[in-house]
């Protein structure tokens, strides 16, 4: 099972097993073509920080309310795989309590 989390800004993270590796945008690849996200990083997760992840994303699949039809500016992705095969994606409205949910996650995965 691999999830990938894109923010509202487009950068990615990829969950699976227990590790997560987090892919910036660069400027060139920004709306506004000056936003960087920064350094790219690869972390080794625990099995209690793996599960946390695996629990916020699939309550954010199951919360309806909280998806957006589309992709808007500021709206966060989860996307779920088993092995290669998308399962599941859906759009967070921005500020929905799933995304913000997964925002303060993330931060316990920086160095």
């Amino acid at each position: 099972m691999k999830y990938i989390y894109y923010d509202g800004a487009g950068n990615k993270y990829e969950i699976q097993r227990l590790s997560l590796a987090y892919i910036p945008i660069k400027p060139a690849e920004s709306s506004s073509g000056t936003y960087d996200g920064g350094e790219s990083y690869t972390k080794v997760l625990n099995k209690l920080d793996f599960i946390k992840f695996v629990d916020v994303f699939e309550r954010a699949i199951w919360n309806e309310e909280a998806h957006s039809e589309r992709r808007e500016m500021g709206c966060g992705t989860v996307r779920k795989y088993l092995d290669v095969k998308l399962v599941s994606q859906v759009y967070l409205k921005y500020n929905s309590s799933p995304s913000v949910e997964i925002i303060k996650l993330l931060p316990l995965t920086s160095y």
